[in-house]
């Protein structure tokens, strides 16, 4: 069945969906036309492909908005070759004193995770009030920056503090009460390269 006007429906179409823009040739959507689809079976096909340009593979709209939900952190970004994501944080440092208390610096940790090579070692439940929801991850490609008040600090404390953050490659994803550390273990593994 031959289409009278095949390209003024396409564009109709087009215009009146969601999609943004088709991603298929003028030859391609000849085809599709010539063996029988509909334009709005055309618009489909194409806007799929066009949809998601990064594909599954780099992480699409899809896994951010989960990601942005599971983390507990903020300014959390995704792409095709990191995760990067902010958490507030406080880190007991040095050995304590006569009343077993540790000296402490809190501020802002910033995190981006390079999804090539990126394990996923475990998962942490928080079980009643003790423990913490988190998933913990291994990637070649970590980098950690932290904003603790270091320059205030004695360059002994600085060293301490600096033993106490030293993780290697190893980082700790907090993940939102509410929300199943399982879950965003399994999404992470889907990520990784």
């Amino acid at each position: 069945m031959k289409h009278r006007y095949p390209y003024l429906s396409l564009l109709i179409l087009g215009l009146a969906s969601p999609v943004q823009a088709l991603d298929c040739a003028r030859e391609d959507i000849d085809h599709y036309l010539d063996r029988g689809f509909s334009p709005e079976q055309v618009v489909a096909l194409c806007g799929s492909q066009a949809a998601d340009p990064a594909g599954p593979e780099a992480g699409g709209r899809a896994d951010l908005d989960f990601l942005r939900q599971a983390i507990d952190g903020f300014a959390i970004t995704l792409d095709a070759q990191a995760l990067s994501f902010s958490r507030n944080i406080c880190v007991a440092y040095d050995r304590p004193n006569y009343a077993e208390q540790r000296k402490k610096a809190c501020g802002k940790a910033h995190y981006r995770i390079g999804l090539q090579g990126l394990t996923v070692l475990d998962s942490q439940s928080k079980l009643m009030f003790w423990g913490r929801n988190a998933v913990r991850v291994r990637s070649p490609e970590l980098e950690q920056r932290y904003e603790l008040g270091q320059e205030t600090l004695s360059e002994r404390d600085r060293r301490k503090l600096e033993e106490a953050l030293n993780r290697g490659q190893d980082a700790e994803i907090p993940v939102r009460d509410g929300v199943s550390p399982g879950a965003l273990q399994a999404r992470l593994q889907r990520l990784a390269r």
